[in-house]
């Protein structure tokens, strides 16, 4: 009867991990439309509430210079800067990531005002409004929304099996769906 129990157990667990998988939940108290006038308490219980890759190659740190309009380049003097992906972001649709889903937290050792990055969680959102991609840096710290262009490149048959998020000159990047990457401008 012990190794019956035993045998049970095993296959009941190896169930739940082998079926089991994370996807980025909705948000529950907004949505894109409200994105930009709901109360912060809002975005961030909803920020914290996700699961973030803080392991490096999943998740990225370089040292970056800011201009004064928040785009950054690579410079070995510049502000230490970590961008980490949201776990379960590779898993979505583009239709899910239409109706808005945070992809990855920022932090900067130093606060950069116009992108609102700092020694905070700044969150990077993308959703899709009026037919249009766009991302929206939310700044936790400063309680801010700042909106910049983004382009989401389909990578047709090709699936993303974990998320990545990266610096790039002048932009940052993260696979934000199954077969599709998102590269803030």
């Amino acid at each position: 009867m012990t190794g019956a129990r035993t045998g049970a157990v095993l296959v009941a667990a190896l169930g739940l991990t082998v079926g089991c998988y994370y996807e980025t939940p909705a948000p529950k108290h907004f949505t894109s439309a409200t994105v930009d006038t709901i109360a912060f308490d809002s975005i961030r219980a909803y920020a914290r509430s996700l699961k973030y890759d803080t392991v490096l190659g999943a998740a990225d740190e370089s040292r970056m210079r800011f201009d004064t309009m928040g785009k950054s380049r690579p410079d070995p003097l510049g502000d230490l800067a970590r961008i980490e992906p949201e776990e379960g972001a590779w898993r979505l649709d583009t239709t899910e990531l239409a109706q808005g889903r945070i992809i990855a937290r920022i932090r900067t050792d130093s606060a950069h005002s116009p992108a609102g990055y700092g020694p905070w969680d700044t969150w990077w959102w993308v959703d899709k409004r009026g037919g249009q991609w766009r991302t929206l840096l939310l700044s936790d710290s400063l309680m801010t929304r700042f909106q910049d262009s983004l382009t989401v490149t389909d990578h047709g048959a090709y699936q993303w099996r974990q998320s990545l998020a990266r610096w790039r000159p002048g932009s940052q990047w993260g696979s934000c769906a199954r077969s599709s990457c998102c590269t803030k401008e």
